[in-house]
């Protein structure tokens, strides 16, 4: 039996101290952590996790968030991990102890339906205050769309120079998309992101 805890955090901005602090605090046996949108199950250490996942596992996280913020998706998630037999733990969700096995595990399940209610109705308010701000902003034509991470203007010193490599790498022949994204640290779809914005 192993304490498997998750971390996760959706933009490299963020930080997974908090979480990772609380790992250490129930002495997980193993823990997976990332930085990725939780719109959907399919991220790397996620599914790394789901591999590595026995019978009689317990999975922890801090909130149920942390898996996804899709109802639909958390759904199926408990479902798989009851399959496999993983007990799963959510920090800001109350522990019941009836006595009762059955009664506990009814009222987890509503619970847990419920927090994954509240996750996806969150995610879909973010996203309409998004394109309300949006929509005014364009109104008022100040709208200047996503700001650019990497580039020459870039208020981080590193992404300055993460930019500055992938554009000298890229303006070079024969260098693999793959070997540029390792050598700054950053995705292959990211370079590919720069390599169209800076017409190469």
């Amino acid at each position: 039996m192993s304490l498997v805890f998750y971390a996760r955090v959706s933009s490299e901005e963020q930080n997974l101290d908090r979480q990772l602090a609380r790992a250490k605090e129930v002495h997980a046996d193993k823990i997976f952590s990332e930085k990725y949108s939780g719109k959907n199950l399919n991220r790397p250490a996620f599914k790394e996790m789901m591999n590595y996942l026995r019978e009689d596992d317990i999975l922890q996280v801090v909130s149920l968030d942390r898996l996804s913020r899709d109802y639909n998706d958390i759904k199926k998630l408990i479902q798989r991990l009851r399959d496999i037999g993983v007990t799963l733990i959510v920090d800001d969700l109350p522990q019941t102890n009836t006595g009762n096995p059955l009664v506990d595990q009814f009222m987890m399940d509503m619970m847990i339906q419920l927090m994954g209610f509240v996750a996806q109705n969150e995610r879909e308010k973010i996203r309409e205050r998004q394109a309300q701000g949006i929509k005014i902003a364009k109104a008022a034509h100040v709208y200047t769309g996503r700001k650019i991470k990497y580039g020459k203007n870039a208020k981080d010193p590193r992404n300055r120079w993460v930019w500055q490599t992938v554009v000298e790498d890229l303006k070079k022949e024969n260098v693999p998309i793959a070997s540029i994204a390792k050598k700054v640290g950053i995705s292959r779809q990211q370079v590919y992101r720069i390599k169209k914005r800076e017409n190469i």
